[in-house]
């Protein structure tokens, strides 16, 4: 038995002695390495942003389903596929830009989006339309609001860039909800 334990303690100082490891270490079990750090450091309006927006196109998701399967009129249905569409394409950016910066982003919508939600799903479908659009355009005027304040706010300039790059499809959804649904469906 003593020779048994003698040969384990060699081979655990064999194992350190290669690993470059301490005693202490192996003790203690597996250290996890270093992290090298390649994210930037974003500041907290950034993170928010970053949070908000894809927070917003999760929504944004779920409303434009609801549209296409819901909405009363060609001009909405069509505009619900577009701006899942669109929201898809901003959000891919959004969470490159997130995971590059190791920043967990939220999988749920929040509960006065799961409000807005519940609304939209008692309304009829004659009223559906007009409270959707109601709906929209409230939200992208938000969306503007937060776009700006990134853009005067912020600290990383990637960060930035996301905002920068969805501002002109955010102005064309509200163009679109204010001046005529019909343009919708010539996109």
């Amino acid at each position: 038995m003593k020779l048994l334990r003698n040969v384990a303690a060699a081979g655990l100082a064999g194992a350190i002695a290669l690993t470059g490891g301490t005693a202490t270490q192996a003790a203690t079990g597996p250290q996890r390495a270093p992290e090298v750090q390649v994210a930037t450091q974003i500041g907290q309006m950034d993170a928010t942003f970053l949070k908000t927006s894809h927070q917003g196109n999760l929504f944004e998701f779920v409303l434009g389903r609801m549209a296409t399967e819901r909405g009363r009129s060609a001009a909405v249905r069509c505009l619900g596929h577009l701006f899942v569409r669109d929201h898809h394409n901003l959000d891919q950016k959004l969470v490159v830009v997130a995971t590059r910066e190791r920043l967990a982003l939220p999988h749920t919508l929040s509960r006065a989006q799961r409000a807005i939600i519940s609304d939209l799903v008692r309304r009829t479908r004659a009223d559906f339309d007009r409270a959707w659009v109601r709906t929209q355009i409230t939200i992208q005027r938000q969306t503007v609001r937060l776009i700006h304040q990134e853009l005067r706010f912020g600290r990383s300039a990637e960060v930035k860039q996301v905002a920068r790059e969805a501002l002109p499809t955010v102005h064309k959804h509200l163009a679109l909800l204010h001046h005529g649904l019909q343009q919708a469906c010539a996109q």
